[in-house]
């Protein structure tokens, strides 16, 4: 096995030096609705949900449109709320070569507290992407905490491959472990520093961020994201994105993204790819109860 960098990892396909994965939340007002339902008259605020709904209305467009254009492939994560609400979305999406991920049925801050509560939140999402979209996902990014038997039920599912999430201590993929159990399932490591929604949301009422301390400047924001490609290269790593539609996909946040495209097209050290397409790749070249494929519980 070939060795690169100061973590001794593969090389990447094309000898690249890391894997990278575009990643969209593609919430739509699903989050927006959490958080006005917790406040007196909250179905009130139009103006909260329909920043959301930007997202699948014009921003999910505008980014499959740069997308295209430099012919990347992207992963999009749907809560299954907004693929039923917005079928003809999901068919571009996946028309267009990208990969559609699950993310909870109404982005959920909770799936329940049983494993049979949890597991139809899943199931109810996987519903509707095998009737929009005409497969089930492989990979997930949950929006709460599972409980050991339903993590245990779904990274043993020869169905799932992959989980995108977040942890300071992940900078590596690795297999999933349950309870000191090691799964199948492949961890792909999310950086909360290509998290777009914490240097560009910005809403008055709720305050989002809270403080309302203002939204970062683009160049400053398009340098943070350029940072953490470069240095995922010089670690051999692999790392996704969280980027949300109603916000990258506007237009002067698009132009963020679109520099950045020019950026990872230009840079032979990055692999760009969908995460079923970086997970396959990984799971094809570690073997489960090896030293590299291990890793704390998820």
């Amino acid at each position: 096995m070939e060795k690169f960098g100061l973590c001794n990892e593969m090389l990447w396909p094309k000898d690249a030096s890391c894997a990278f994965s575009f990643c969209f939340d593609l919430d739509g007002d699903t989050i927006w609705n959490n958080k006005t339902r917790k406040i007196p008259l909250g179905e009130s605020f139009i103006k909260s949900r329909s920043v959301g709904l930007y997202g699948p209305r014009k921003g999910a467009d505008h980014l499959l449109d740069i997308m295209a254009k430099y012919r990347l492939k992207a992963t999009f994560f749907v809560p299954g709320d907004i693929a039923a609400r917005y079928p003809e979305v999901l068919s571009r999406i996946v028309d267009m070569g990208h990969e559609v991920a699950h993310h909870g049925y109404f982005h959920e801050d909770s799936y329940g507290d049983t494993v049979e509560k949890q597991i139809d939140v899943i199931e109810r999402s996987q519903n509707v992407f095998e009737r929009v979209v005409g497969r089930r996902a492989v990979g997930f990014r949950c929006t709460a905490s599972l409980l050991p038997e339903t993590e245990k039920i779904l990274y043993e599912d020869k169905n799932t491959l992959y989980v995108s999430a977040g942890g300071r201590d992940d900078e590596q993929c690795r297999f999933i472990q349950v309870n000191g159990h090691e799964t199948q399932a492949v961890l792909i490591p999310t950086r909360v520093e290509l998290d777009d929604y914490i240097e560009t949301v910005f809403n008055h009422y709720p305050p989002i961020p809270v403080g309302l301390p203002g939204i970062s400047a683009y160049e400053d924001v398009l340098s943070n994201f350029i940072h953490e490609l470069n240095g995922a290269a010089r670690f051999g790593n692999a790392v996704t994105s969280a980027f949300h539609p109603q916000l990258s996909g506007s237009p002067g946040k698009s132009m963020i993204i679109e520099k950045l495209c020019q950026y990872i097209v230009s840079n032979e050290k990055i692999w760009c790819a969908t995460c079923e397409e970086i997970a396959l790749w990984w799971k094809k070249n570690h073997k489960l109860g090896s030293e590299e494929g291990g890793g704390g519980d998820e």
